[in-house]
């Protein structure tokens, strides 16, 4: 089936279809460079290895497209050190163990295909876990739909709209001195969610310029940001950018955060 899946004991997190992690390395090397000799290098242990994740899903609308990303980003910034796992299209499986999800992306093509990009980091070690389960993968969100209606507080985005879905979190992987490997920050820091929505405004009889103004004085604190029949509580205005026009339209990209 071509799936994956995250566990860390608590939560088993299904990560979609049309999974693959590609792993690069990276080791803790001493360079000594002493005046008047040879330089010499050493291996100082430690070995993380870098896991580019990439995972899609195909929803039933926009609105659960954008909210089956939402879980899955939230979940995986919130999560302790676990394991991935993943098999190709083959049925060929593999485990990364003591992986600590440290970022991720997720947006909607065409109404309905999600596609992910997860960041994972993962200690460099001799053995992997055996494989697990990959859980059911979530129903359709009730209520949803394909409106491209986004608003925040009460406050229309513009039209013809589109969101992207960032996870960011700090949590670090660190190399073990003098040992083959690392661990993660203990405990993992939790994060934050970035929405970003792009649509269209129209100045109608005001002057574009004092359009925005007022629009972005008039998004003021923590609003609820509505999108597709989802709301998403606790989000703060972080930036607006308007695409430089002369004309009475324009493009603009809102940036919103939420804590988590």
């Amino acid at each position: 089936m071509a799936e994956g899946y995250f566990n860390d004991g608590t939560l088993n997190i299904e990560i979609g279809e049309h999974v693959f992690a590609t792993p690069s390395g990276r080791r803790r090397i001493v360079t000594l460079d002493p005046h008047d000799q040879a330089a010499a290098v050493h291996d100082s242990g430690g070995g993380v290895l870098e896991l580019d994740v990439t995972a899609q899903r195909v929803r039933d609308n926009l609105g659960d497209a954008e909210r089956y990303a939402y879980e899955i980003l939230r979940a995986l910034a919130l999560s302790d050190p676990g394991d991935l796992g993943f098999e190709d299209n083959r049925g060929h499986r593999h485990v990364f163990g003591d992986s600590v999800c440290v970022g991720g992306r997720a947006e909607v093509e065409a109404f309905r295909f999600v596609d992910m990009s997860l960041d994972f980091e993962s200690p460099e070690k001799s053995s992997e876990p055996a494989w697990g389960a990959v859980p059911a993968t979530p129903g359709i969100y009730a209520g949803t739909a394909t409106l491209q209606d986004y608003a925040a507080g009460g406050i229309s985005l513009g039209i013809g709209g589109r969101m992207r879905i960032e996870a960011i979190r700090t949590t670090l992987v660190r190399e073990i001195p003098r040992a083959r490997g690392a661990r993660a920050d203990v405990p993992p820091r939790g994060g934050l969610i970035k929405f970003t929505v792009e649509a269209a405004l129209v100045a109608g009889t005001q002057n574009l310029a004092r359009y925005l103004e007022d629009l972005e004085r008039s998004i003021n604190g923590t609003v609820d940001l509505v999108a597709n029949g989802n709301t998403y509580a606790g989000c703060i205005l972080e930036a607006m950018r308007p695409r430089h026009t002369d004309r009475k339209e324009t493009m603009v990209e809102f940036e919103f955060v939420q804590e988590i």
